[in-house]
């Protein structure tokens, strides 16, 4: 019975236990509203820094490492114990006479209390630099998460910037689409008058009507995306998920006016925070062959023991102690040796790996340069196409509703407009997408954004 209840006290226990460390995620779902909501891109940059689960989870890790710092420095003070004991025994004893006849006899017992407080210390006076070592490490693993957290910030800005240029993107494509489609529905009942006129063939008419039902789909897939985009920038903001949602911004206002002078990739390269943060890693790594070389020197430890003992509170007696501790590594079996190696040879790797990290990032920059300057180069290019498209198709229209142009060139015409007008709009994203690229890879952050308007 006894088994039985023990069984049933730990199922309890365990039962307990686990409901209280069971996560359960905070609810969430989509709000639709009959207003939208009205956003800019600085609105957004404030919600993003202040809920994004990305950046809160990295601000905990430097929280996290920033306490760990503080432990290493605990190793530089003394530590001190306190101890109390008090217990209680008991000594029996029997006695009686040499007459075994008697069947006299007797026994006792004595009481003995026993009480005692200890204060004992210890202080740390060399240890081969090992402390000073590891508070070194944890220094510079303080410094690599900061960096760290500027990478996820620069990170966070990209993926944030990519989502709010794809929802200016559609919403602007649906706009170019309504008006395709407005020209799409005249064109077919153009063509669809002149056929009944005898003047076009049906094909013609068919063609014509397909295109305007193409148009149609545009804009009903363009309301699609909007809607899907839409949630992939609140997921970045890290705030709720709204729709519809309004960008006071479009797409032009961050298109610059001339390309950006080409820079100085490789001392933009030695600042990034990627690239900073492998060379505080490597920092890291070369502090600690600091702590594991005093393996091999000798520990000095001062003690001090303070305390007072006896069978009554009112009749306890002082004892104290003073020492010196001293412990001479002669032979670990290679150990000490070994991990001294061990730690020079991952130094070396995270050195490798920091120099590495530099060269990629000039690579990295002078592609993104490239992409850039051509983007905005040719978003230039594209204009023109598509002011000479506009033209054009104006000019063929009114030649085909004059019967002096036929549908193949009016169809050529309405289609090269139809092109100009989504390649314009797809140019100016792709500015907007490789100015993202390029400001993500020279670390530009949301604080960065922050600051700046301000």
């Amino acid at each position: 019975m006894k088994q039985q209840q023990k069984i049933l006290m730990i199922v309890l226990a365990a039962f307990l236990l686990g409901g209280c460390l069971t996560l359960r995620l905070p609810g969430m779902h989509i709000q639709h509203r009959p207003q939208p909501e009205i956003v800019t891109w600085p609105q957004l940059v404030r919600k993003t820094l202040q809920s994004n689960p990305d950046l809160q989870s990295a601000r905990y890790v430097v929280t996290s490492t920033a306490r760990s710092r503080d432990i290493a420095f605990g190793d530089y003070l003394p530590s001190f114990e306190g101890d109390l004991q008090r217990s209680v025994s008991r000594n029996g004893f029997s006695g009686g006479g040499n007459n075994a006849s008697s069947g006299s006899g007797g026994g006792g017992s004595a009481l003995r209390d026993n009480l005692s407080l200890d204060l004992v210390g210890s202080q740390s006076l060399f240890n081969g630099f090992g402390t000073t070592g590891n508070f070194i490490k944890a220094r510079k693993d303080l410094d690599a998460a900061r960096f760290q957290y500027v990478v996820t910030s620069a990170n966070v800005r990209n993926a944030l910037k990519l989502a709010y240029v794809d929802v200016l993107r559609w919403n602007r494509l649906w706009k170019v689409n309504q008006g395709i489609l407005v020209r799409r529905k005249q064109n077919a009942e153009m063509v669809r008058l002149r056929y009944e006129a005898g003047r076009e063939n049906l094909g013609s008419a068919l063609r014509a009507e397909a295109l305007a039902a193409q148009a149609a789909f545009d804009v009903q897939s363009a309301e699609r995306y909007i809607n899907s985009q839409t949630l992939r920038l609140a997921r970045e903001t890290g705030g709720e998920f709204v729709l519809p949602v309004t960008i006071n911004d479009s797409l032009e206002q961050g298109v610059p006016l001339a390309i950006v002078m080409e820079p100085d990739y490789g001392e933009i390269a030695d600042n990034l925070p990627q690239v900073q943060r492998l060379v505080k890693v490597a920092e890291s790594a070369k502090a600690n062959i600091v702590a594991v070389q005093s393996a091999v020197w000798p520990q000095i430890n001062g003690t001090m023991d303070y305390g007072k003992s006896g069978e009554r509170v009112s009749n306890l007696k002082s004892e104290h102690s003073w020492g010196l501790n001293v412990i001479v590594p002669f032979f670990t079996g290679g150990k000490n040796v070994n991990a001294i190696r061990k730690a020079k040879a991952d130094y070396d790797a995270a050195r490798a790996l920091a120099v590495s990290a530099r060269d990629e990032a000039i690579a990295q920059l002078a592609d993104a340069w490239v992409k850039y300057a051509n983007a905005i180069d040719h978003i230039v290019v594209l204009k023109k196409f598509l002011e000479a498209s506009q033209k054009r198709a104006e000019i063929v229209r009114s030649e085909y509703a004059s019967g002096l142009m036929t549908f193949q060139d009016f169809d050529t015409a309405e289609q090269e407009l139809n092109n100009s007008e989504n390649d314009y709009v797809q140019g100016l994203a792709d500015v907007l997408n490789a100015q993202a690229n390029w400001e993500v890879i020279r670390g530009k952050t949301l604080e960065d954004d922050l600051n700046a308007n301000h």
